[in-house]
């Protein structure tokens, strides 16, 4: 939703999104690598990214203040853990404009524990956004070769319209003619290795082509009820 204020900090800017991080990493395009699950055994600081479209590029510097407030929700109630502030000076170069910071412990599994939490992103009185995260504890941390969530049991390729089509009506294939495809899904099924709790499952299916270039990505993020197996 675009909010403009004649004169005032938030006609100068259009806002794009609120995400969520753990990974000081940087990746191409000023990107980190965004989620919404993360593992309690992984995080040490969970971080907030506002971003906006700069209303004033190539015309004038100014200069913005933003509040980024750190809640968690346990039964149904919030409980405030952090406000920090954030102040920049949008130059007149950049297009877009990414406001950054976060809150944890540097010793990973200390701060965080298992629990729903979420950003809340504030512009002078105006709140911008809010987005949800969810830290997971399954008992063992997470590696390489083990995930203690989940186990792949089958992968499989089908074509279909935009709108998907019924377990019953798809057929796997391999190998797809380019002529007649219209759509290539995934089925993925998993089991599920922590039936006797509920928990949040954040999946990320990308294609490659031939040369290894990411053709295209669906997020999925679903609640695992008790003792359900997982099939997106």
């Amino acid at each position: 939703m675009d909010h403009i204020t004649e004169g005032g900090p938030l006609s100068h800017y259009k806002f794009k999104e609120l995400k969520v991080y753990t990974s000081t990493e940087w990746l191409a395009d000023n990107k980190k690598k965004y989620r919404q699950v993360f593992d309690c055994y992984e995080v040490s600081y969970v971080y907030a990214e506002m971003s906006f479209y700069n209303r004033l590029f190539d015309e004038d510097d100014w200069d913005i203040a933003v509040r980024l407030k750190c809640f968690s929700v346990v039964r149904g109630k919030r409980k405030e853990l952090c406000e920090l502030s954030v102040n920049k000076k949008v130059s007149k170069y950049d297009q877009m404009v990414y406001l950054r910071e976060g809150w944890g412990n540097k010793n990973e599994g200390t701060f965080w524990k298992k629990g729903t939490y979420y950003w809340e992103a504030w512009v002078n009185e105006h709140k911008e956004a809010t987005k949800y995260f969810y830290i997971e504890d399954a008992g063992e941390p997470v590696t390489y070769d083990h995930c203690p969530y989940l186990e792949l049991k089958s992968l499989r390729l089908y074509e279909g319209p935009f709108d998907d089509l019924p377990e019953e009506q798809r057929n796997y294939f391999k190998a797809f003619n380019t002529e007649e495809t219209r759509y290539v899904y995934g089925e993925f099924v998993f089991k599920n290795l922590n039936e006797d709790i509920k928990w949040q499952c954040e999946l990320f299916a990308k294609f490659y082509n031939g040369a290894r270039e990411l053709k295209g990505q669906v997020v999925r993020l679903q609640n695992i009820k008790k003792r359900r197996s997982l099939s997106p």
